[in-house]
C-alpha cells in the first residue's frame, strides 16, 4: 500500500542589516507501526508516516 502526500510551507523573517542567517526546516510526523497477516500467518511489519507540520531552527552570524 503506498500513498503520496505533498506538502509546502512558506514565510518571511527579518534578518538586521549586517547580519546573515540560516534557517532549517524539519517536517514533523504523526508516525504508526503495525503487524501485517496473510490468512492468519505473520508475514511482517509495516508502517505509516503522516506530516503533521514544520520546526524550524534559526540562527543569525
Amino acid at each position: 500500500m503506498t500513498d503520496t502526500i505533498s506538502s509546502t510551507e512558506s514565510g518571511a523573517s527579518r534578518v538586521p542589516d549586517g547580519k546573515s542567517g540560516n534557517l532549517q526546516a524539519y517536517q514533523l510526523f504523526d508516525y504508526w507501526t503495525f503487524s501485517i497477516y496473510e490468512a492468519g500467518s505473520y508475514i511482517g511489519t509495516g508502517e505509516v508516516k503522516k506530516p503533521v507540520g514544520y520546526c524550524y531552527n534559526a540562527t543569525l552570524n
